[in-house]
């Protein structure tokens, strides 16, 4: 394989397919207090999945820029009283955007047929598909993340109270790749008031499909013992808002 298919779908074997040609009704996604989160395995063959690792190490890990916010000192420093204590989001990745035609890694990505991947029509139809509500057509948010040995994304809640099109709700797909020097990553979320749920990511691929806002965060990744130089979990990011936007919060 030399560049991602020009349509999502193809990525998927035929239990992905599946999830596209009859979408299951989800609960997480109806309840009330249910956080709506799902996350399918199994759903990208692993030889296809090692290939798109192999395109995404050639072509957008040296174009991908560090991101870092650590956790400053002063919110501790800057306490008068016991337990205000105050974190907001911290994060350590490496990463890019492709919604600009100035982003840096734009070329790299349609060189390998990522951008217009992540631009298809089977790509946006997924997320809409799994839950249950039409999103916007005309666009959408991506990002490439990637997280190697310790990186991680704090607490945080994605929650858009100034966005008149986000502000109620909107969805994220995540398309996610380990390489085999990955031993560990979790998902955690909120379940019921508390951050008491999780998912391991460290498979070889998997797909996630949010709908924010709730609170969340990954944990550090672990890579195996003697090869955590080499660990690295890929994650493809496409944001969506609904169309048309709720006149109420989802949650």
């Amino acid at each position: 394989m030399d560049a991602f298919p020009s349509e999502f779908a193809d990525l998927l074997n035929k239990r992905g397919q599946r999830l596209l040609s009859n979408p299951p009704r989800l609960d997480v996604f109806r309840k009330k207090r249910a956080t709506p989160i799902v996350v399918f395995d199994d759903v990208i063959d692993r030889r296809v999945a090692n290939a798109c690792i192999a395109l995404l190490d050639r072509a957008i890990y040296p174009v991908i820029r560090r991101m870092e916010t650590p956790i400053p000192r002063e919110w501790i420093s800057s306490m008068k009283k016991n337990y205000t204590d105050k974190l907001l989001k911290t994060v350590r990745v490496k990463t890019a955007t492709l919604n600009s035609r100035k982003s840096f890694a734009l070329d790299a990505a349609r060189s390998i047929g990522l951008s217009q991947m992540m631009r298809s029509e089977s790509f946006r139809v997924f997320a809409e598909s799994i839950v249950g509500m039409p999103v916007e057509q005309g666009h959408w948010g991506r990002q490439v993340i990637c997280y190697e040995q310790g990186d991680y994304s704090g607490p945080h809640n994605d929650h858009h109270p100034e966005s008149a099109e986000a502000r109620n709700g909107f969805v994220d797909l995540h398309i996610m790749f380990s390489n085999d020097a990955v031993r560990s990553q979790q998902l955690v979320y909120e379940d019921h008031g508390f951050l008491s749920a999780s998912h391991e990511v460290s498979g070889h691929s998997g797909i996630a499909v949010y709908r924010l806002p709730f609170w969340h965060y990954t944990t550090p990744l672990l890579g195996r013992p003697g090869r955590e130089k080499e660990a690295r979990r890929w994650l493809l990011l496409g944001s969506f808002d609904f169309d048309p936007p709720p006149k109420k919060p989802l949650w």
